[in-house]
């Protein structure tokens, strides 16, 4: 069988080389091609740029433009081959764009090549440029509650710190980076979201440990109690205790008989309540429980922190408390003024009588797009926050602004030196 590797090498011979796209398949590509040595890329085509922009040091043109630019040149096609770098779903339809526009050399690759150049790509080639990596956790447990992906064991995540502390610089969220920052040079930042429990019992010894500090979102309306977040709550409906069965929630009827209707029907309701305000969201549980004769769970090991554990973490050397809502709200502009100014103001008014602290950060719970607003990002500058956090992959320059910062979620069984190298070889 032809490797990837020999398989472009033949293609691209004396030729200049042009990669449909440039986000993580595109980015994965150029790194590819550069540590195997590949020809000699030129630039990056989209479907439509919006403005100039660089990326890996390589310009980001519209197909248009490049078609523009071929033809005031007069180059004949086959001195350019374009390689298609976007998903399976995507690729025909930018086959179809290139032959629509009489381009015809181009290469396009199978989902098995594209899981070789993923797999084999070191991203060694990418040089960063004064910016940071924030790494976002949840849980750090061993645990069968583990469908939304939010577990890393108590073992990983040792290996995990252990190996960020010997390589990189780890900088606090809270601090004022643009003095220590350096160019070259390599930074982290170390978060978490929610406030399990398990952040007290199993990562405050670990950072400790290894002197690494970290950041700590705490929702707070769960402190001292002993109940679930809603999300774990229909886990353990539907996929821990493995409910079977026919109902109607919603208006909308859902029959479960097997695991594939348990994950499916998790997910839907998950999205159905997901942006309710929380009284509403508290009512639709409560009428889920009666309607499948259950009780509102409880569990110590699911917990968040309680009082004590929160100010045992407050006064450690290497934990910041960060503000997280009360109710772990969705922030969106589709909630009332005076919701998301309750959300926000109790909550980080209880933290900070918690622990004595001014509360300086915050992330928004969910973290996407849809789940912030202008109003809510003036509404924290006003209660003195200075940095915010969104979920979304990127690096953050020390040039940019300190609101809606991106971070990259870590998942359990993830090798640290590889996702780190990933993640400045695609946002570096």
């Amino acid at each position: 069988m032809i490797s990837v590797a020999h398989k472009l090498k033949d293609a691209c011979r004396h030729h200049n080389i042009y990669i449909y796209g440039a986000g993580t398949y595109g980015r994965t590509l150029y790194a590819f091609l550069k540590e195997q040595n590949i020809g000699h890329i030129e630039k990056f085509i989209v479907s439509r740029a919006d403005q100039q922009s660089v990326v890996l040091g390589k310009e980001v043109i519209a197909l248009e433009k490049y078609v523009v630019q071929r033809a005031v040149a007069r180059v004949p096609d086959k001195e350019d081959i374009i390689i298609v770098a976007v998903s399976e779903l995507y690729s025909a339809e930018v086959v179809w764009e290139l032959e629509n526009k009489k381009l015809y050399h181009y290469i396009t690759l199978t989902e098995k090549e594209w899981d070789v150049i993923k797999d084999e790509t070191l991203f060694s080639c990418i040089v960063p440029q004064k910016n940071i990596a924030v790494l976002m956790y949840h849980r750090i447990i061993d645990s069968n509650y583990n469908f939304w992906k939010l577990n890393v064991s108590p073992r990983t995540f040792e290996e995990h710190i252990r190996y960020i502390s010997q390589n990189y610089k780890v900088l606090r969220l809270e601090e004022e980076w643009s003095n220590i920052v350096e160019a070259d040079q390599k930074y982290v930042v170390v978060t978490f979201d929610d406030g399990y429990a398990d952040n007290y019992r199993y990562a405050l010894p670990i950072l400790e440990k290894y002197h690494v500090p970290a950041t700590i979102f705490v929702s707070t309306d769960l402190i001292d109690t002993d109940e679930m977040y809603w999300w774990d709550e229909l886990e353990k409906i539907f996929l821990i205790d493995k409910y079977r069965g026919e109902f109607v929630f919603g208006g909308v009827s859902y029959k479960i008989s097997d695991a594939n209707d348990s994950r499916d029907v998790c997910v839907r309701i998950r999205n159905l309540i997901k942006d309710m305000d929380p009284a509403e969201r508290r009512g639709n549980l409560a009428d889920l429980r009666s309607l499948l004769g259950l009780e509102q769970p409880e569990t110590s090991e699911l917990r968040c922190v309680n009082t004590p554990e929160l100010e045992r973490m407050a006064r450690s050397p290497y934990v910041t408390i960060g503000g997280h809502t009360k109710s772990h709200l969705s922030m969106g502009s589709f909630h009332s003024e005076n919701l998301l100014r309750l959300e926000i103001e109790e909550s980080l008014g209880i933290l900070e009588e918690k622990t004595g602290k001014k509360i300086k950060v915050f992330a928004y719970p969910y973290g996407g797009p849809k789940d912030r607003c202008d109003l809510a990002d003036k509404m924290i500058a006003d209660c003195g926050i200075k940095k915010s956090m969104l979920v979304r992959n990127g690096n953050i320059s020390v040039d940019d602004g300190t609101y809606n910062l991106p971070r990259h979620m870590v998942f359990e069984g993830e090798d640290m030196e590889k996702k780190i190298r990933k993640i400045w070889g695609l946002y570096g």
